[in-house]
């Protein structure tokens, strides 16, 4: 009698599952690679700290959903245009913030700095603006591609914008760039996954700007409201447990 009731319970739980999914259409995820937040394993699989709480949140929520990793522009463009869709990690901006309903916050304030290699003591810089005299890599249409922007810097004269975030890397460590705009553990990461210390890079100079911001989840402004909904709900009590990433 109890393995019948044992039963029953697990397929009313999997028909109120079901129901669930049914009364709310798919979310799509999209996001970029961002080491060691967003990114590709060696399977393919989208793994990171950030993917990993975005799961959780999503499970938690009831949600059914698909990940993909793109380039950030075309993230940020299926964002804007298909309903339903969700991308993450994105920070918060006023430039940003009529263009999508947000859940946030889903990371702590991450610090980001100007690193260049530890070798070229040609390098002098003691403020961003000295930095207009060199050339700096930066994902095109992330917030620290429009930020510097605004602050008079320009593709082609000391911009080098790129789809490819690991390219970045490759540039500086080959001289052909003389600074990369990233975060300590990103750095981190990236360098170890190719086998290169990190000791031959240096933080110059913190951009402020992003240091005191949190990554968020964002959806396109026409996604189902109660699918929104339960993921802030969703994402509001994950935070209350745990902390980060």
């Amino acid at each position: 009698m109890a393995d019948k009731l044992a039963l029953i319970l697990v397929l009313l739980c999997c028909f109120h599952q079901e129901k669930v999914f049914a009364n709310l259409p798919k979310l799509q995820v999209v996001t970029e690679e961002w080491v060691p937040y967003n990114y590709a394993n060696q399977e393919g699989e989208i793994v990171g700290r950030a993917t990993k709480k975005v799961r959780e949140v999503l499970d938690l929520a009831g949600i059914e959903y698909d990940i993909n990793l793109y380039p950030w522009a075309r993230s940020m463009k299926l964002t804007r245009t298909q309903a339903n869709t969700m991308i993450y990690s994105i920070y918060r901006s006023g430039d940003r913030e009529t263009m999508f309903e947000w859940a946030c916050p889903l990371m702590r304030p991450v610090r980001q700095y100007l690193f260049k290699l530890k070798n070229r003591e040609d390098i002098k810089v003691a403020s961003l603006e000295d930095a207009k005299k060199y050339v700096i890599s930066i994902v095109r249409g992330s917030v620290v591609h429009e930020y510097l922007v605004k602050h008079g810097f320009e593709a082609g004269i000391n911009l080098d914008i790129t789809a490819d975030p690991s390219a970045s890397q490759r540039k500086l460590l080959a001289g052909r760039i003389d600074f990369l705009l990233t975060t300590e553990y990103t750095m981190y990461e990236t360098l170890k996954a190719i086998g290169v210390n990190y000791d031959v890079v240096t933080p110059v100079i913190e951009v402020r700007n992003n240091s005191d911001r949190r990554a968020c989840m964002a959806f396109n402004l026409n996604t189902d409201k109660e699918l929104i909904n339960k993921v802030r709900r969703a994402l509001a009590e994950h935070n209350r447990k745990f902390i980060g990433p």
